[in-house]
């Protein structure tokens, strides 16, 4: 047997065991979404506080805000910090908060103790919210961890749902929220979203993120083993039980991570705690980038941090995206064999297939499909610069701040 058709054989392997890995993901999804616990929530609503960290996100920020005051959930608070943003994100932030009558001082927290009424009789009112400046970015931290440690030090909460600003909840989003972390029985829950956006790369390169979530980690054991490196986490939306956020140190305790999501979810298990990645791609929407240039950077960025950390990991998923995403389409031009090509062709059906059935299932543009492998091998390569930039130790600039240039702790 030669080498050529050892690996040849080992993508098709690698290409099933991503299907059968999507198909259980998926299915796990959907019956963690029937077990949410909302009947709880109607004699016991805690007091959940949304926090977004926002710098320089005068595109998103209207739009995020104006999904947190219409929540329906009898008990929310509001904290919005500036990030030291150069542009109009406070303003429009100060400006949404205060036309929805919840501006600062306009209201008060509920108190911790207070017995909520059932959500079907909650008299309609005012969430309080307020937005607060965020202090200038302290040696050790990373941006978005440092904000978050502020907002978590001005939460009353019971809960904390850590939000991107480039995201956007229903209506009954924290309600749904609370009650899948509840039924999952975890402290620590992120979610799924919807990737929207009329930008190209939201359409058509975005959604690769579904297949790295679902066909590249089994999401059952995620939650079921203890192993804190088989962690996963989004951070677009991040639901933590106070009490096992303080448990684990919060974000202090990995300040100056990049991946902070993972980071987190990898603290949580070794704290011992229970953590889940679940599907909110109903209640909740996200819009990523607005261009090409955003979206390098961005995935650049997580690259970066992840070769640094996890080298070891960096460069299994790279082997493991080449094998199933790239080299099957070489190897069906360049294959000596018949047969050869035809193990070439099953691991693109294969791939394509289960790429196919989360675009539907997570309701993406079946155009995405179209342009699936130019789209893979796009963030192949940029996962590859990123990392190897990384690797030696060069910096690269992200929202105006440099990231890396020096080893992690």
């Amino acid at each position: 047997m030669s080498v050529e058709f050892a690996l040849d054989v080992t993508a098709l392997l690698l290409s099933v065991a991503a299907a059968a890995c999507a198909w259980r993901s998926c299915r796990w999804l959907a019956w963690q979404d029937g077990r949410s616990d909302a009947e709880r929530l109607r004699w016991q609503a805690p007091l959940v506080s949304l926090l977004v960290p926002a710098r320089n996100e005068e595109r998103n920020i209207e739009a995020c805000l104006r999904g947190l005051v219409a929540q329906s959930h009898a008990r929310c608070e509001i904290i919005v910090l500036d990030d030291s943003s150069s542009d109009a994100t406070a303003r429009i932030a100060e400006r949404v908060l205060a036309q929805d009558g919840a501006s600062r001082g306009a209201a008060t927290p509920p108190r911790a103790g207070a017995a909520p009424l059932a959500a079907s009789t909650q008299p309609q009112r005012a969430i309080p919210a307020r937005l607060i400046a965020g202090r200038p970015l302290e040696p050790g931290w990373g941006g978005k961890c440092f904000a978050c440690h502020q907002l978590a030090a001005q939460a009353q909460g019971e809960w904390l749902l850590f939000l991107d600003a480039d995201t956007r909840l229903a209506p009954d989003g924290v309600a749904r929220a609370l009650a899948a972390t509840l039924g999952a029985g975890v402290d620590l829950a992120s979610f799924l979203p919807r990737y929207i956006g009329e930008a190209w790369p939201n359409r058509l390169v975005v959604p690769w993120l579904y297949f790295f979530l679902t066909a590249l980690v089994p999401l059952p054991e995620v939650t079921r083993l203890r192993h804190p490196r088989l962690a996963v986490a989004n951070g677009q939306a991040i639901l933590v039980r106070r009490a096992a956020y303080l448990q684990i140190g919060g974000h202090a305790a990995i300040r100056d991570h990049i991946v902070e999501d993972v980071s987190l979810a990898i603290a949580a298990k070794r704290g011992g705690l229970g953590i889940a990645l679940l599907d909110g791609h109903r209640w909740l929407r996200c819009e990523m980038y607005e261009d090409a240039r955003s979206l390098a950077a961005g995935f650049a960025k997580s690259f970066h941090s992840a070769a640094r950390r996890y080298p070891l990991q960096w460069a299994a998923l790279l082997t493991l995206l080449a094998l199933v995403g790239f080299r099957p389409w070489l190897r069906l031009v360049l294959a000596a064999s018949t047969t050869e090509r035809v193990l070439a062709l099953l691991s693109i059906v294969l791939v394509g297939a289960t790429y196919a059935g989360l675009l539907v299932r997570f309701r993406q543009r079946l155009a995405a499909l179209l342009v699936g492998p130019l789209a893979l091998w796009s963030l192949l390569a940029i996962a590859l610069a990123g990392g190897v930039a990384g690797l030696l130790g060069r910096e690269l600039a992200w929202r105006g701040r440099p990231v890396g240039g020096r080893a992690p702790s």
